[in-house]
């Protein structure tokens, strides 16, 4: 590591007079340290943003003879810094002692700033590169990148609050604010995939390491942060749907449920059970469903989407259904059992349906020769 001198920063604000200049750290804390670090990143969040972030990852790395990567970070742009690396980054330049999990988060920030920067073999590939002009898809990449940060930030957030669960933490709002297109939200459902796998295993114990590496929270914060992983994978596939019913149509006179419904595949009668489908019309614009697939025997639980509020039918799909909710299962009696089904209202629907012993799976939501319409509300 490079021996660097770095004066305290002092901002030119009367902010200071109250705030103070930039924390210095000749005492290493120990006591409270999770106290003391978060009101020194609320000092830098108070008066700097991302620029400033992403030059103090670049001094940071150029401290660490790692002059090439501080200038693949360089040309990135300001959006997809993080400034929790940032921070970080610059705390450890003025004396901070990284332990182990802060320096391995710091490293796991910085290399996923050089994943976003391909290598390149050519400096006149570089010249070419910088003066392009960006694509359509580089702009939505860029865009979604952005909301990745954003969404990091506020798990940050999250973390820095004891990481308490509470409806504040919206990530679907997050998603609409930057009107994120629909087919680039597998990006954002690969980063949190891979996160709620990681705290999955610290909670079960799998991997030492990681236990290790956050044995700085308890049981209970870790449990939330799952729920805060799944939270922003629900609302991933919260917000597709959102975008499908949204999407502006041209002004046409609107379709009739039949005329939406008309290329629904559906089997009209099935004898073997005594079955009659209802008409695929009357699953526009309803809350709730349910439906049985006579070739393998699936009992299927459809539900509106929390955000759409009711589906609809496009071609053979129905569009606006939750994701999570909609399921299916498979009777091992279904003479008996849809009988539970049909013959009663939605609270008893429900408890007959949750009394199936049978793996939950999730639904593609298309339209078959083999599906009967049960019950629409």
């Amino acid at each position: 590591m490079k021996t660097l001198s770095f004066k305290p920063l002092n901002p030119k604000s009367p902010d200071t007079k109250y705030i103070g200049i930039e924390p210095t750290w000749t005492l290493q804390p120990t006591d409270e340290r999770f106290a003391v670090l978060t009101r020194a990143f609320n000092w830098y969040n108070y008066f700097y943003g991302k620029k400033e972030a992403k030059d103090f990852v670049c001094h940071y790395l150029e401290a660490h003879d790692r002059s090439r990567d501080a200038k693949k970070i360089r040309s990135l742009p300001d959006s997809q810094i993080r400034t929790t690396t940032g921070w970080l980054a610059r705390m450890s330049l003025m004396g901070l002692q990284l332990d182990e999990h802060e320096q391995i988060k710091l490293d796991n920030l910085v290399n996923e700033l050089l994943v976003l920067k391909d290598p390149v073999k050519e400096e006149v590939v570089a010249d070419e590169a910088a003066t392009a002009k960006p694509n359509i898809q580089d702009r939505l990449r860029e865009k979604v990148s952005e909301c990745i940060g954003e969404l990091e930030g506020s798990f940050d957030e999250f973390i820095a609050s004891g990481a308490r669960l509470n409806a504040d933490y919206k990530p679907v709002s997050i998603m609409r604010s930057m009107n994120i297109a629909p087919q680039m939200v597998y990006l954002i459902k690969d980063v949190w995939a891979k996160k709620l796998i990681e705290f999955e295993e610290v909670v079960e114990g799998q991997d030492a390491d990681l236990v290790k590496a956050y044995d700085y929270m308890t049981k209970t914060q870790l449990k939330n942060c799952v729920k805060f992983c799944e939270l922003v994978l629900s609302d991933c596939g919260s917000y597709v749907q959102i975008k499908k019913v949204e999407r502006k149509p041209r002004k046409v006179k609107p379709a009739t449920p039949e005329k939406k419904a008309a290329k629904f595949k559906i089997c009209l009668e099935f004898a073997e059970l005594k079955l009659k489908s209802l008409p695929a019309a009357q699953l526009v614009n309803k809350t709730e469903a349910w439906l049985y697939d006579t070739k393998k025997r699936k009992l299927i639980h459809l539900v509106a989407d929390e955000y759409a509020k009711e589906f609809t039918v496009k071609n053979n799909s129905i569009i606006g259904f939750s994701t999570t909710e909609t399921l299916q299962k498979t009777l091992r009696k279904p003479a008996e059992q849809l009988k539970l089904i049909t013959g009663v209202g939605k609270p008893a629907a429900r408890k007959a349906f949750k009394d199936v012993k049978a793996t939950e799976t999730a639904w593609n939501a298309r339209g078959s020769e083999n599906l009967i319409i049960l019950k629409v509300w």
